[in-house]
């Protein structure tokens, strides 16, 4: 069958570029096409994240102010640097639009695909599909609840969507209780599809880091703290290891490296140790047998950092604060691989199932 993905493909993030490629290449192992499904993104709720996603000259004066002013010149470069060097690797792939395609059936997620922080995105919740099936891989809310929803007049859209849906899962425990609340179904927990996906065709051309390294993956606004800097620094120095920023751009590390998401994750495999505040961060260090030290910040990813560390049995790799001490405590201790591959590979196999089901289900 051909297979239309539907998530946030247009985004500056290694992690929502890594699923989507992680995603199409299991589909195509299992014997599908698969294309990406493109769509205009919604920003009701926040104007200036419109603005900051345009790319649009009529937003100079924005660029120019929210960028090279506030942020400054080697953030603003960065980051340029990285939105081409994505779009280069997604050209490759197909595109089409979501209500307009020649898809047998939609996969929407994974990611905060269901999250109402900028905006409402009827398509994500399988509304105007053409009628299509959809199937729900591994959504995540986010921050979002029902609250949220009804403040912003959302829920009957989300509800009408869900219940039309030919299958439903959720990738955190969060969702999984919104979506029973929302539609009164039980749904299963699947994993995100970089744990899914066997990883087997992230071939890296990067350029090899000839020091040994730690590899620093936090977004461009976090991990500034003076303390969290201090304390970071100080670890690497005791362990002479080069601080590297990998995808985003931190000016306090010995070096800031732009890569696509597949060079993204094989830098992951030499590192001595990693330590991140992002889903995907982990993610990836865990798939790679990395030494990671976890910090999760609650403002922004608090419901599924907690349900991933959880489900693989890594609560002892969650930072308390980012200190030095902290970092010697979690960094020091040896992570018991086999039994965290084991339940990786058990979320994955049940995770499989229910893609297999579903899938099966609409061709037949």
């Amino acid at each position: 069958m051909k297979i239309g993905i539907l998530t946030h493909y247009d985004v500056n993030n290694q992690g929502a570029q890594l699923q989507l490629y992680a995603m199409r290449a299991w589909l195509m192992e299992h014997g599908h096409d698969a294309c990406i499904l493109s769509y205009t993104k919604n920003f009701d709720f926040d104007k200036n994240e419109e603005k900051k996603n345009s790319g649009s000259f009529l937003n100079f004066k924005y660029y120019i102010e929210e960028y090279l002013i506030k942020r400054g010149l080697g953030l603003t470069l960065f980051n340029t640097r990285k939105m081409i060097t994505h779009r280069r690797l997604r050209s490759s792939i197909e595109m089409q639009p979501y209500d307009n395609n020649d898809c047998d059936a939609i996969i929407i997620g994974s990611d905060e695909v269901y999250s109402i922080d900028v905006g409402c995105n009827k398509m994500m919740y399988g509304n105007g599909l053409q009628g299509k099936p959809a199937i729900a891989y591994a959504p995540a809310f986010g921050r979002t609840t029902i609250d949220l929803l009804k403040q912003y007049n959302c829920y009957d859209t989300v509800k009408t969507g869900l219940d039309s849906m030919y299958a439903l899962s959720a990738r955190d425990t969060h969702t999984q209780e919104m979506i029973k609340e929302i539609t009164g179904k039980d749904v299963p927990l699947v994993c995100d599809p970089v744990l899914l996906y066997s990883g087997e065709g992230f071939k890296s051309n990067a350029s090899p880091i000839r020091k040994d390294y730690m590899i620093v993956y936090s977004y461009d606004a976090n991990m500034n703290e003076g303390h969290e800097v201090k304390a970071i620094q100080e670890y690497a120095r005791k362990h002479k290891l080069t601080t590297v920023s990998l995808g985003t751009y931190h000016k306090w590390c010995d070096r800031n490296i732009v890569c696509n998401a597949i060079d993204w994750y094989g830098y992951f495999r030499n590192a001595k140790c990693v330590i991140t505040d992002t889903f995907h961060g982990t993610v990836v260090a865990m798939k790679n047998h990395c030494n990671v030290a976890v910090y999760i910040r609650k403002s922004i990813n608090s419901f599924k950092m907690q349900s991933l560390l959880e489900s693989t049995g890594t609560q002892d790799r969650l930072l308390d604060d980012i200190k030095f001490d902290s970092l010697e405590q979690v960094l020091g201790k040896q992570i018991d691989y086999a039994t965290v591959g084991r339940h990786i590979r058990n979320m994955a196999e049940d995770s499989e199932k229910y893609l297999l089901k579903a899938l099966g289900g609409i061709h037949e």
